[in-house]
């Protein structure tokens, strides 16, 4: 086990934190006593789980890969991909409160703080359970995840520098960072 590898508790952690504070950060929009419009608070989950897909993009690309701590465990991932490498969960839940929760509870108040911030850890465990996904799992050749796994293996064996996005590659595309496999190159 590597410096940065987690034990197994600690790695699977999130999936069980992440759907608790999600449920809690739903209960907690209902209960401020403030009147909550339910279609904006349901477009606030909407553009947490959109921001979030910009945020994966922009920490894979530019802390991930460049910030030191960051940069050698994600180059420990890159060398040892089954292993279980990630950030630990009170790491993750310290930055989710200070980056996301306390300043979405200050623009927005709490009850649609609360809606953006849960889209924004239903970002997340979308990213964190695909990346798990990809890297554990067999799947079945002209699946989705078989097609997402294989732009993933394209950022971990071919081209480090592009296929940012695990869950989409929408920003890849807006940034010119996706990388096409061979096989698709040719058809053009």
């Amino acid at each position: 086990m590597s410096t940065f590898e987690l034990k197994a508790v600690g790695y699977y952690a999130d999936f069980i934190v992440y759907p608790v504070i999600i449920v809690g950060l739903g209960v907690t929009s209902f209960m401020t006593g403030e009147p909550v419009d339910l279609l904006k608070w349901v477009g606030a989950i909407a553009a947490g789980i959109a921001v979030w897909t910009f945020a994966e993009y922009l920490i894979h690309r530019f802390v991930l890969h460049h910030l030191v701590y960051f940069r050698d465990l994600h180059g420990m991932h890159h060398n040892t991909p089954t292993a279980l490498i990630g950030t630990p969960v009170w790491m993750s839940m310290a930055l989710l409160l200070v980056a996301v929760v306390l300043p979405s509870w200050w623009f927005f108040g709490i009850a649609i703080g609360s809606g953006f911030s849960a889209g924004m850890v239903v970002g997340y465990l979308a990213y964190t359970s695909a990346h798990h996904i990809l890297h554990h799992w067999k799947m079945t050749p002209g699946t989705y995840l078989y097609r997402l796994k294989h732009q993933h293996a394209l950022h971990h064996f071919r081209h480090e520098d592009g296929n940012f996005g695990v869950t989409s590659l929408f920003w890849d595309y807006v940034f010119g960072t996706a990388i096409a496999s061979a096989r698709r190159r040719k058809s053009d």
